[in-house]
């Protein structure tokens, strides 16, 4: 049994931190742009299930004749005000329920309609990440968060060169990564 040099060892290391980062990264890319490409189909029906889109547009009209208000400099200005307020804290509310209720991370106090679409659409991006990396897609995501562990693990083992690289392949293979093994240990490593 021939142990791991020096230079093999940190070699691999190299690798390990590259080919993991480089599928992570990715991975993360896809990740990205499939919840982008769901937010935009999802939103309207997540502000629909939480019953929030006939408060968003009350609070969005609240606000157009508020700010119809200001450019007209008219009398109407505190009865619009109020109304605006009134609207915009009815949704400020109902968001504190439903931020409780799904344990959402986001401030619930806004100075706008707009600010609370954003946030809540930050919120509908929270779930569809996590039911993202939930599904089967996902399996991929989760597993390059534990693989550098796992391929680390083996590699600081005290194994001989041959058994790394053996493990090392089956760890690449679960996290679906290539790496060519040298010739002298692709034989060992199958």
């Amino acid at each position: 049994m021939r142990p791991i040099r020096k230079q093999e060892l940190e070699y691999l290391d190299r690798l390990i931190n590259n080919k993991f980062q480089e599928k992570k990264s990715a991975v993360s890319s896809q990740c990205e742009l499939e919840i982008s490409n769901q937010l935009e189909k999802d939103f309207n029906k997540f502000i629909s299930t939480l019953k929030l889109d006939k408060l968003i547009k009350e609070a969005e009209q609240a606000e157009k004749e508020y700010q119809d208000f200001i450019r007209n400099k008219d009398n109407k200005q505190f009865e619009l005000q109020k109304n605006a307020s009134e609207a915009r804290e009815a949704l400020t509310d109902k968001m504190q329920q439903w931020a409780k209720i799904r344990n959402w991370d986001i401030r619930t106090s806004v100075d706008s309609v707009s600010e609370a679409v954003g946030r809540l659409k930050g919120a509908c991006r929270d779930e569809l990440e996590i039911k993202y990396k939930n599904s089967e897609k996902g399996k991929v995501f989760r597993y390059l968060e534990n693989g550098v562990e796992d391929a680390k693990n083996i590699l600081y083992s005290g194994l001989s060169i041959e058994d790394v690289w053996k493990n090392l392949d089956q760890v690449f293979n679960q996290a679906q990564i290539e790496v060519r093994v040298p010739k002298s240990f692709a034989q060992i490593a199958k």
